[in-house]
């Protein structure tokens, strides 16, 4: 992050205190990793009062970033080699050019990549019970300060697996989010805390299209507006 940024990132709530706690001064570079950690942990699990403020949460093609890559000739091989490199201690080495789009550290690729990784949230073959402890938090805050959140999946995402289906996909996400929050409220009601839509001609970034790239925005645009209301 370029210094220019740096007001905007020190209004992240808690970085104060936790630098005079540590006495730690860093730069303000993103890739400064005591500084991203920390800010990672309040959006990933809703810790501070940053998350008190934030009222609505757009997911955009939420999708497993191993499942469509684990029938690949190599991914057994990659997932044993960055395995390797994080038993010898190594796990900040990169990984070679062929294993990953950009450049990447073992420990990275393990967690976007192995089953159960740091970073695999929304992989169609875990259980719902599974699924429910890597995403309840998103309704459990939506319960605490009415934060709402939007989860949006396309019908034609091609990072998804053929075999999967996503509309059902979609609704076992929701569910998940929202496996730990008041169970007097409707599903898809006015008062709930997930919204799921489904883009079925959508692509994963939605260029496909110029009216699916309008479905989101008018889906986000409708939650920010009742927010402010």
């Amino acid at each position: 992050m370029e210094s220019g940024a740096a007001p905007y990132f020190e209004q992240w709530s808690g970085i104060w205190t936790w630098e005079s706690e540590t006495g730690y001064r860093g730069d303000d570079r993103f890739d400064d990793l005591p500084r991203a950690s920390f800010v990672r942990r309040n959006i990933c699990y809703g810790e501070g009062i940053l998350m008190e403020k934030v009222k609505v949460v757009a997911l955009q093609a939420p999708v497993s970033d191993r499942e469509g890559v684990m029938t690949g000739p190599a991914y057994e091989t990659n997932i044993a080699h960055a395995k390797k490199l994080e038993d010898m201690g190594q796990e900040e080495e990169m990984m070679p050019r062929s294993a990953f789009w950009a450049p990447i550290t073992a420990s990275r690729f393990l967690a976007l990549q192995d089953v159960g990784g740091e970073d695999d949230y929304f992989s169609s073959d875990f259980s719902d019970e599974q699924l429910g402890l890597r995403l309840r938090h998103m309704g459990q805050r939506g319960d605490q300060n009415g934060m709402k959140t939007l989860v949006s999946f396309s019908g034609e995402d091609e990072y998804v697996p053929a075999t999967v289906d996503k509309k059902l996909l979609l609704e076992r996400l929701c569910a998940a989010m929202k496996s730990q929050t008041s169970p007097d409220i409707e599903c898809h009601s006015s008062q709930d805390s997930v919204i799921p839509l489904l883009i079925d001609t959508g692509n994963h970034n939605l260029s496909n299209d110029d009216g699916d790239k309008e479905i989101f925005v008018a889906a986000v645009k409708d939650l920010l507006q009742g927010a402010l209301n």
